[in-house]
């Protein structure tokens, strides 16, 4: 079941990539969160601990919410100065 989580990243990644220049630059930023979870879903797959428990749990959690807070800031930006025009 790794595998396909680790697949599922990398193709959002991809995807995100691919189509920010298109929709929106938001999706930079999401290209780049889930770039780091494809990597931490693939250390987690190959390394003989878990990435998930412990002190490394707290710091995924702690990445990934300083790019979720990242995203939501630059979201709400772009929609502000989006209306205003």
């Amino acid at each position: 079941m790794q595998i396909v989580y680790i697949i599922l990243w990398a193709l959002l990644c991809v995807y995100c990539s691919y189509s920010a220049h298109k929709m929106s630059p938001v999706l930079y930023i999401l290209g780049g969160f889930f770039l780091f979870m494809f990597g931490w879903y693939l250390v987690n797959y190959l390394a003989p601990f878990d990435l998930f428990a412990g002190t490394y749990g707290i710091i995924f959690r702690c990445i990934a919410a300083v790019f979720l807070v990242a995203v939501l800031i630059i979201y709400f930006f772009s929609k502000r100065n989006s209306s205003g025009q």
